[in-house]
């Protein structure tokens, strides 16, 4: 009887036995099965990171061989801009019938013959310089740009808020705008009362739709420096005329404008037309700031649109890229695919 418990007791232990062997198993396998996943994850996330990583490093590969285009570009123009002022003195005027105006390039920007890439190029002594209204001595720079935002049908508050908006002085002019009012704007600001050195300050504080804010940028510029000073042989019919009626002249300078204008001097433009005589102080034959606008497309790279402004040193030719902008998108007669 005892030996019959005994071997009872013996299978229960062996029955035990297999089926904490059998749990073991079961947990091992389940461990086995999570540090797979775990692997498998990880590894899948590493991977994932990977391709980010070598995407970011293309992206950043192809845009900074993009951005020595751009630079190459500029060195370029920069170039024009010295070799023209070397040769100041068979030509001492700046029109745009010379070489730093033209819009062709003489090298290939690649080995990929579908690349393709417009330039264009400005005298921004052609437009009205609108820091000029931060010039104290100045005396008709207020009314000129009075008469030019009248004559591009500009609200009529247009004038007078730049004005206050650059002018050194808190005077307020009917219909502008001083720290005042713009201290009542949500968020509030003050106006810098100094040199502006973008168009797109005048948002703060003026409504334009598209086309006016287009006209604006056609015929106004804002240079480092408070001098109102324009190229007689680029200067556009607007702002010509504009510059004229604040000092009471009221001349139809078509005849100047349409032909093409290489005066050597400002007395050779006042010996043929007498009214100019005006405008002395205002009035240059030659250029010391410029705009060039780039589009670079390379496939399989990609495109970059750029602005760059220039300064050419009057006294030693020296040109300074004083001014660059990565953000404007620009438009072509024969649009780039992309």
């Amino acid at each position: 009887m005892v030996l019959h418990h005994k071997r009872q007791a013996d299978n229960m232990c062996q029955q035990q036995s297999t089926t904490s062997k059998l749990r073991n198993k079961g947990v091992a396998v389940l461990g086995v099965l999570a540090i797979v996943g775990v692997t498998g994850m990880l590894a899948y996330q590493l991977v994932s990171l990977q391709s980010v990583s070598i995407a970011h490093v293309k992206l950043t590969k192809n845009y900074d061989q993009l951005l020595a285009y751009a630079s190459g570009l500029e060195e370029l123009f920069s170039a024009r801009l010295l070799q023209d002022w070397y040769e100041a003195d068979d030509r001492p005027y700046d029109n745009y019938e010379e070489d730093w105006a033209t819009a062709d390039i003489e090298f290939e920007i690649s080995e990929n013959e579908d690349s393709e890439f417009n330039i264009r190029v400005f005298d921004l002594q052609s437009q009205f310089n609108a820091n000029g209204l931060n010039d104290p001595d100045s005396l008709i720079a207020g009314s000129a740009f009075s008469n030019l935002c009248s004559k591009m049908r500009l609200p009529y508050e247009t004038a007078p808020k730049i004005q206050d908006w650059i002018d050194d002085n808190e005077s307020i002019q009917p219909s502008g705008g001083e720290d005042f009012e713009y201290s009542r704007y949500d968020p509030p600001f003050r106006t810098p009362n100094q040199l502006v050195a973008d168009l797109s300050e005048f948002d703060y504080f003026l409504a334009l739709n598209d086309e006016e804010s287009q006209f604006l940028g056609e015929h106004v510029v804002v240079l480092p420096t408070n001098q109102l000073i324009v190229n007689i042989n680029t200067v556009s019919e607007p702002v010509l005329e504009a510059l004229l009626a604040s000092v009471d002249v009221q001349e139809n300078v078509r005849s100047i404008v349409s032909d093409d204008r290489d005066y050597t001097d400002v007395e050779e433009l006042i010996a043929d037309y007498p009214y100019m005589e005006a405008l002395r102080p205002n009035l240059a034959i030659s250029s010391n700031f410029f705009r060039l606008e780039a589009t670079v497309y390379i496939p399989n790279i990609g495109r970059i649109d750029f602005t760059s402004e220039f300064f050419r040193h009057p006294e030693d030719g020296e040109v300074t890229v004083y001014k660059r902008d990565f953000g404007k998108r620009h438009e072509w007669e024969e649009e780039l695919e992309y």
